[in-house]
């Protein structure tokens, strides 16, 4: 009865989980980040090659030219994270459109940006040279279309296009054109008044915000959404659930890092935001925990830091099966992906292996945490490739602080130390 109530409660654990991502919305955030990779990317490397070859502290700082041509990187970190509230808010749109099988996810990927644009403050208080504070009308900042921007961006998306899709259904909302009209002029005619509709719900939801409330809807996300979600994952027991539930469903065969990414790359994408921002003006980086953070100290050569459990086969593994699959799974693994070892040795379902699969990350992200909070490793502040190998991935992230890839090395050191013990308790098993 006992076994059976826990086949139960796995059973029912997998359903949820299976659900939960492939849920619309949150299948929009994941494929909607995952179409953006490339450009916050290519902003990382031009941040990466301002403060590490052109800045004052840089290779190349001392020469005049240096601090002259840092003015390109601007220019594409401007065009890229600096406006990623609005791209999100785009990618957003069109995939959700596409999940509800709308004709036209083009334009609802359009609607998203308006949406967005619609709960922006219609006018800003800006300084002047003088210090003098004036409003400006039909102006936006950095600061609202950045990844600081990002939450709001990501909640108008979803709410306008959800609405928008639900009105497209409506058949008395759409304007009947005659057959000689062609069909992509017939389309936007068809969405005209479902737009027109829920564009009139958000202004007015807007509107009542600044009129009741005397504040405004990015004020709101932040005060009440963004900032404790932020300053959750920056303490060390909010980063920890995160870090255990990403490799718990690993032992269950799913995806973890991939399920929850769409809950947690939004709250670590505008973390990496906010130190970016803060070394690119010269100032103290504010956050402990950003994406290119995990990727280095906690995904290291894998979900589960599966490297360890490679170089701890290699060592003191006497099962043929473990050793073979071992050695086809570490230059994959020297890539951080970890699928061939997870369901190739077995990892997931392994009640041995999925000991320290779920323990070994929650180990380095302690010792990260408290290392980098010491200041014995520099903050995180360049997003780089999630298949960046180890001891390069911590120096890059960290902005080219070498001490960022001997950590990597004694974290691995320490997770290879932490797999030993089960991989020896394995060899007295023949099948798992």
């Amino acid at each position: 009865m006992e076994n059976k109530d826990k086949r139960s409660f796995v059973q029912t654990m997998l359903v949820g989980a299976n659900k939960f991502a492939g849920q619309k919305h949150i299948m929009a955030i994941r494929d909607g980040f995952i179409e953006l990779m490339p450009a916050t990317i290519i902003a990382s490397f031009w941040v990466l090659v301002n403060n590490l070859l052109l800045g004052a502290n840089g290779l190349f700082g001392k020469y005049a030219w240096a601090s002259k041509f840092m003015g390109v990187g601007n220019q594409i970190y401007n065009a890229t994270l600096g406006i990623l509230a609005i791209l999100i808010a785009y990618t957003i749109g069109y995939h959700l459109a596409r999940s509800y099988k709308d004709a036209n996810p083009t334009f609802s990927g359009v609607f998203g940006v308006i949406s967005f644009f619609i709960m922006l403050p219609a006018v800003l208080s800006v300084t002047t040279n003088t210090g003098k504070n004036v409003n400006v009308a039909a102006i936006f900042s950095q600061n609202e279309t950045s990844a600081t921007g990002m939450f709001l961006a990501i909640i108008a998306s979803l709410l306008g296009v959800t609405l928008l899709c639900k009105f497209n259904r409506n058949k008395h909302l759409l304007i009947k054109m005659p057959d000689s009209v062609p069909p992509a002029i017939a389309g936007s005619f068809n969405v005209l008044l479902p737009a027109f509709l829920v564009s009139l719900i958000l202004g007015i939801v807007e509107f009542l915000i600044e009129l009741t409330l005397n504040s405004n809807v990015p004020d709101l996300i932040v005060k009440f959404f963004q900032a404790p979600l932020i300053g959750g994952f920056q303490t060390i027991f909010g980063i920890l659930v995160y870090v255990f539930l990403s490799n718990f469903l690993w032992a269950f065969g799913l995806h973890g890092t991939f399920i929850l990414g769409s809950v947690g790359e939004p709250i670590l994408l505008t973390a990496l935001q906010q130190n970016m921002d803060a070394l690119k003006n010269g100032n103290t980086l504010p956050n402990i925990v950003t994406k290119p953070f995990l990727d280095a100290f906690a995904w290291c050569g894998g979900g589960g830091m599966i490297i360890c459990l490679i170089i701890a086969v290699l060592i003191a593994s006497k099962r043929d099966d473990y050793r073979a699959i071992g050695k086809i799974g570490l230059v994959p693994s020297l890539f951080n992906v970890s699928e061939p070892i997870m369901f190739g040795m077995p990892v997931v379902f392994n009640p041995i292996l999925g000991i320290p699969l779920v323990i070994t990350p929650l180990v380095t992200t302690t010792i990260a945490y408290f290392s980098t909070a010491l200041g014995l490793v520099a903050k995180t502040s360049v997003l780089t490739p999630w298949t960046t190998p180890p001891i390069i991935s911590g120096y890059l992230a960290t902005n080219g602080d070498i001490r960022a890839s001997l950590l990597q090395v004694v974290l691995i050191v320490i997770g290879t130390l932490i797999y030993l013990p089960f991989v020896k308790f394995a060899n007295r098993t023949k099948e798992l």
